[in-house]
């Protein structure tokens, strides 16, 4: 009988600590699994937030590269009207060179020794502007 009684409060005290120890690991379970149900919301939203980032990063970047092109078209337009001003002043210049050069040979061959005086005093006065510096 004794050993009876020495054996029942053994297994007392294990089947106490068993059903402490199922009781916490029902706990522990319970607990992470509301914790996982709190935390699928969150980051179901982190998910829907990174992803509406992402769309506006690539709204930017194809604003960015169509502003890009945009620019480089509107240079490349106002390079190329410069560059027809710019040809249409040298022809301008060198038509008007052309007649004015024509007009002093026409005078040079009505008038030589007009011509002749007036090319003497614009060297004289060259020459007279280049000594006396």
């Amino acid at each position: 009988m004794e050993q009876r009684q020495g054996q029942a409060p053994v297994s007392d005290p294990a089947a106490k600590v068993g059903d402490i120890a199922d009781d916490l690991a029902g706990r522990s379970k319970k607990l992470v699994q509301d914790k996982m149900d709190q935390a699928k919301p969150v980051l179901r939203d982190l998910q829907e937030s990174a992803g509406a980032a992402m769309d506006k990063v690539a709204d930017l970047a194809q604003n960015a590269s169509t502003a890009g092109v945009q620019a480089a078209d509107a240079i490349q337009h106002v390079a190329r009207d410069v560059g027809n001003q710019v040809g249409q002043a040298a022809t301008s210049a060198y038509q008007q060179g052309a007649r004015a050069g024509e007009s002093v040979s026409r005078y040079a061959a009505e008038q030589p020794l007009t011509a002749l005086f007036v090319a003497a005093a614009i060297g004289y006065g060259v020459a007279y502007l280049i000594h006396r510096s």
